[in-house]
């Protein structure tokens, strides 16, 4: 995990960021779900993302940690914010369109 202790409190231009507060068993779900060895690249970031702004990182520190852009962070802290259960919105959320479907019948190339 990333110590955020240096990052929280670095002396920086503007107000503190604001933290996006959780519970003890909100914290503990998202740290588990970031945890399994099969876990995407993407859910990873986003749950490192919401550990940080829970202690209180800014965003533009998260976005250079993590390697993303600040809009990116900003989009993740609304996400986050008006949820209930953080660590079910790490995953990605629902596509419009058509399913992806794999024909049975093989295609001729000619």
């Amino acid at each position: 995990m990333i110590d955020p202790a240096p990052w929280v409190n670095r002396p920086h231009p503007g107000p503190r960021a604001s933290r996006v507060p959780l519970t003890a068993q909100q914290r503990k779900a998202v740290e588990d779900a970031i945890r399994p060895a099969k876990t995407e690249v993407r859910v990873a970031k986003r749950g490192q993302a919401v550990l940080r702004m829970d202690d209180g990182v800014g965003a533009e520190d998260i976005a250079k940690v993590l390697g993303v852009r600040v809009r990116t962070v900003f989009a993740w802290k609304a996400r986050i914010a008006k949820s209930p259960d953080p660590a079910a919105k790490l995953t990605d959320a629902p596509r419009s369109g058509r399913p992806a479907s794999l024909s049975r019948k093989p295609t001729r190339r000619g």
